[in-house]
């Protein structure tokens, strides 16, 4: 006898089978008992989730002769025809392919012919929304007044494309996507009656895999049985799924906990050398990091989380290394990760640098208790100190349940990582700038940041003022030295880019000759410009004794007309 796929072989062939779709069962059955059968339906929902299935099963239950009104007793004369593939009394048409307005005229033409065996001529039109303008207008009389033996039931997983004139000629029901507790239980019942061993997290891997889709899930679990037969192991179906192996997400959370960039690249390398693809990998790494969190909380077990109690002692014990606050930065970043992969030439290279990235981030810590360590520290007898970590303490009680909240346990993610900073800094004067404090983004201008240690905490940093004389200070270094409350907001900005505590030093540079030459002709006006670089200028000058008046500059994609009247009076 010729193999039957899973998703075949355990089509459900009743409502009571129906996986997901309780109520949308319970709804048909009360409307068949009681007699309030409407005459067209409209299931609508994702892939794989039972709706041609339950079109079929509503089908044969309202054509059977049984006994049972509910149920299709599957030996009738209309339970056979049906299930012999070509039914005389239940035509089902693909609408991706059956487009045309001739396709249903041709149709329509049966609607008007009673029922050969059961009591209704069903049509079952798939993928309705595929429908031309044209054959949904061929549709409207039908629908609107059909002959009393006829059902129409039409599927699609697109209902926005089904125009508004059919939408309010059909019972609509609206298919959900199944949860993964409930594949698992469905897969189980199969692998059960198949006498399949298994265990929960290679059922839990199909169930993800699948997106709530039970064929999806059974097409997978199909793909895994002809591999591994009777013996489905967890890491058997990654094998043959191409899913990652969790070794690889354990080595990159410690790669992470040690600031270990080496080990990020050297994940990256067995990930390619088992041929496993990126995008793979950045999903099963997002599962990964979700189930360590939740492992975090006492009250989550590993039957929730769908995987094995050794998987789920392991995440526990891993979960410790990182704070709740440096996942969800992680989770972060791997988000951004992911929505860049598709658009890059170089996905390797983004991996590669993302992780890194990853590697290189300070640990989040918890500002009370920060404030509490110093508040008990034996040396800690200055009352003016204890007294402000009080105050600060209890500020934080008092906007813990806001969004403002004080501890880098709630931030986001740090704008730019230790090395970055430096080379950003003229971008991150320039939007200084729009703060419209004038006199605090004057004196940040022209300066430069260094960061002389990468690796302290808290990470020094030093900005640098430019002076031209050794015995006269920069003006913009005398404002910084002079007034406290601008390093203390250059301080809480740099904090806030790097998510890291700073220590800041404020520095004075003699310009060299050559640099002072420089910055010279950067002060020029365009007038003492043009006079240096167009000698007719000069001459001129020279000839009629000029004085310049005013200057005006010109707008980019100006007309010579626009010259003429508005620049050249």
């Amino acid at each position: 006898m010729a193999y039957i796929a899973m998703a075949r072989k355990w089509r459900p062939n009743s409502f009571q089978d129906m996986v997901g779709q309780e109520h949308i069962a319970k709804t048909l059955q009360n409307a068949i008992e009681g007699g309030r059968l409407h005459h067209a339906f409209l299931f609508t929902g994702t892939r794989g989730v039972g709706k041609t299935t339950s079109a079929r099963i509503l089908a044969r239950t309202l054509n059977c002769m049984g006994s049972n009104p509910l149920s299709p007793c599957g030996v009738c004369a209309s339970c056979k025809d049906i299930s012999g593939g070509n039914p005389m009394d239940v035509l089902e048409i693909d609408a991706a392919s059956n487009t045309g307005v001739d396709n249903i005229r041709e149709l329509l033409e049966r609607v008007q012919y009673a029922p050969m065996i059961g009591k209704y001529k069903v049509f079952i039109i798939d993928e309705v929304h595929m429908l031309s303008n044209g054959a949904f207008n061929a549709l409207l009389k039908t629908l609107e007044e059909p002959p009393s033996h006829v059902i129409f039931i039409f599927a699609t997983t697109e209902v926005n494309k089904v125009p508004q004139t059919i939408l309010s000629r059909v019972q609509r029901f609206d298919f959900k996507r199944l949860t993964t507790n409930q594949i698992i239980d469905r897969l189980k019942y199969i692998c059960d009656q198949e006498k399949i061993t298994t265990d929960v997290e290679a059922l839990g891997i199909f169930a993800e895999k699948a997106d709530g889709s039970m064929r999806d899930a059974l097409t997978y679990f199909d793909q895994a049985y002809a591999f591994t037969g009777n013996d489905l192991t967890a890491n058997s179906v990654r094998s043959i799924l191409g899913i990652p192996p969790n070794e690889l997400y354990f080595m990159l959370i410690h790669a992470f906990a040690v600031h270990d960039i080496k080990e990020c690249f050297e994940m990256v390398d067995k990930a390619c050398s088992i041929g496993v693809e990126f995008s793979p990998l950045l999903d099963g790494f997002g599962k990964f990091l979700r189930n360590l969190l939740y492992s975090r909380l006492d009250s989550v077990t590993a039957e929730e989380l769908n995987i094995t109690p050794e998987l789920f002692g392991q995440l526990k014990k891993t979960a410790s290394e990182l704070s709740n606050g440096d996942l969800l930065r992680l989770s972060k970043i791997l988000t951004e990760l992911q929505s860049k992969l598709h658009h890059t030439s170089n996905p390797r290279l983004l991996v590669e640098t993302t992780f890194a990235r990853m590697a290189w981030l300070d640990h989040m810590t918890d500002l009370r208790r920060a404030l509490a360590a110093i508040n008990d520290y034996p040396d800690a007898s200055n009352e003016a100190l204890k007294k402000k970590v009080t105050e600060v303490t209890t500020s934080l009680d008092s906007v813990q349940n806001t969004p403002s909240t004080a501890s880098w346990e709630s931030s986001s993610t740090p704008q730019y990582s230790r090395y970055e900073i430096s080379s950003a800094w003229n971008t991150i004067c320039r939007q200084l700038s729009d703060d419209h404090d004038l006199l605090f983004t004057a004196a940040l201008s022209g300066t430069s940041l260094l960061t002389p240690d990468l690796k302290a905490t808290p990470f020094p940093v030093t900005i640098q003022f430019k002076t031209e004389d050794k015995n006269e200070n920069n003006w913009s270094y005398k404002q910084f030295l002079t007034n406290t409350e601008f390093q203390e907001r250059l301080v809480r900005i740099l904090e806030d880019y790097l998510q890291t505590t700073v220590e800041l030093k404020v520095a004075q540079r003699l310009l060299s000759e050559s640099e002072i030459q420089i910055e010279a002709k950067k002060k020029r006006t365009p007038y003492e410009k043009d006079l240096e670089d167009e000698k007719i200028f000069t001459i001129l000058n020279q000839l009629f004794d000029t004085e310049l008046v005013f200057s005006r500059k010109i707008p980019k994609n100006f007309s010579k007309t626009e010259c003429d009247s508005n620049y050249c009076d």
